[in-house]
């Protein structure tokens, strides 16, 4: 059963950065920055993951363009750089 980018996202981020599955503040439309679940450098850790994984380029002007700052948000992107193709 192949996974949604969500799904693989929100896994990535609980097991890479540490957050227990039943964190009450974590979901898909908290701000990952705001919450401190990611900082900066885990920023780019996502978008290295998510370039790798789904063989997309999220490049600085998709940064500036599209708020990535959720699971829900930057899934979004993936799927639409997928649909692209």
């Amino acid at each position: 059963m192949e996974h949604s980018v969500k799904d693989t996202l929100r896994a990535f981020i609980l097991e890479h950065f540490d957050i227990p599955a039943d964190d009450p503040d974590f979901g898909d439309d908290v701000h990952l920055f705001d919450y401190g679940f990611v900082d900066s450098l885990g920023a780019t850790e996502i978008v290295l993951f998510l370039e790798d994984t789904y063989h997309v380029e999220i490049t600085q002007k998709d940064i500036i363009l599209y708020p990535m700052n959720t699971v829900e948000e930057i899934a979004a992107v993936v799927e639409q750089k997928l649909a692209e193709r």
